[in-house]
């Protein structure tokens, strides 16, 4: 089964994608399962849970969190797997949190310098739990997805992958695949490195459409 890991919905300021058309779009692609990370926000969670029942399509709970060290941005994280929405905005706070629900934190596009690259490798205190995202569908830079499954590999992580759609087109351009059926099938396999990376990133002209999102726009 199929699972794309990372996308926003018109919660996150910068997407448009409405709940329906991102359960509507995975189940055209053959995806099993979404993961919902807005940005700093658990907003559309109550949506998705009331209109998943329709669709194919399993729903996982995540935020993608920006995380500060020294009072700067020090990258992003995605926060699979809650069952309620993460607060803290610094790396030790986050990965707590997480732990503390028994989800999964993935650093979203290490090396991403247009999307602030990860910078606060020194408060991380266990790699348990930690992964990294090897694939980024919005990572144009084919340089960048290899850094990142590199640096996983050298450190022997977890790892995951995911579309990072902002509109609907994008959904499951980049996904894992994995055996097995139900959220907890996914977890297990993400833990014991037991996927397979798929897919590859979208056009740049979608980012251009997503910005439509400060205006309003939802599709």
């Amino acid at each position: 089964m199929k699972a794309d890991l990372h996308l926003h919905s018109c919660f996150s300021p910068d997407a448009i994608s409405r709940p329906d058309s991102i359960l509507s779009a995975a189940a055209d692609h053959g995806i099993g399962w979404v993961a919902i990370t807005d940005h700093n926000t658990a907003a559309g969670w109550r949506a998705f849970t009331g209109i998943a029942h329709r669709y194919p399509v399993g729903v996982i709970f995540g935020q993608e969190v920006q995380v500060y060290k020294d009072g700067r941005i020090a990258g992003e994280l995605l926060c699979l797997f809650l069952s309620r929405p993460v607060k803290g905005r610094s790396v030790s706070k986050v990965l707590a949190e997480v732990r503390a629900q028994k989800g999964l934190v993935s650093i979203a596009h290490p090396f991403s310098e247009r999307r602030h690259e990860f910078r606060a490798y020194d408060q991380i205190d266990s790699w348990q739990d930690l992964a990294f995202e090897v694939r980024n569908g919005r990572s144009y830079n084919n340089q960048e997805n290899r850094m990142a499954e590199e640096m996983a590999n050298r450190l022997d992580t977890p790892i995951t992958a995911g579309s990072d759609a902002h509109t609907p087109f994008e959904i499951g351009t980049v996904y894992v695949e994995f055996s097995g059926k139900s959220a907890g099938d996914l977890l297990q396999a993400i833990r014991s490195r037991d996927v397979q990376v798929g897919g590859k990133p979208s056009s740049m002209f979608f980012t251009v459409i997503s910005g439509l999102g400060r205006l309003g726009l939802s599709l």
